[in-house]
This record gives C-alpha cells, sequence and structure tokens, in this order.
C-alpha cells in the first residue's frame, strides 16, 4: 500500500508536536484507533489543541 504522504521530507527529530501527530496519523492509517496507543496521544494532541486555540 503507497504512504498517503511525501516521505522525502522527514520529520524533524527536535519536534515533539510534528513527532505526536505522526504518531496519531499512522495508526489512524494502518486502523489501530481502538488501543492505548492512539487514545492516550489522541488525548495529548486534543489537550495541545485545546490550550493553543483556547476560546
Amino acid at each position: 500500500m503507497p504512504v498517503p504522504f511525501d516521505v522525502s521530507h522527514p520529520l524533524p527529530p527536535d519536534d515533539p508536536d510534528a513527532l505526536l501527530l505522526e504518531g496519531l496519523f499512522q495508526l489512524a492509517f494502518n486502523g489501530e484507533t481502538q488501543g492505548w496507543e492512539f487514545k492516550k496521544i489522541d488525548e495529548e494532541v486534543h489537550a495541545r489543541l485545546l490550550a493553543a486555540y483556547a476560546a
């Protein structure tokens, strides 16, 4: 199955936000959305989005 993004542009190793999003994306892309790992990353991404875009 082809990768849906351009792998010629690797993520910077020192960007924790990009790494979290990439981890969440990879789990979702592989259909692994029911496990603890997806839930943990999803909660962290959600919390960071709420903090960044507080209403």
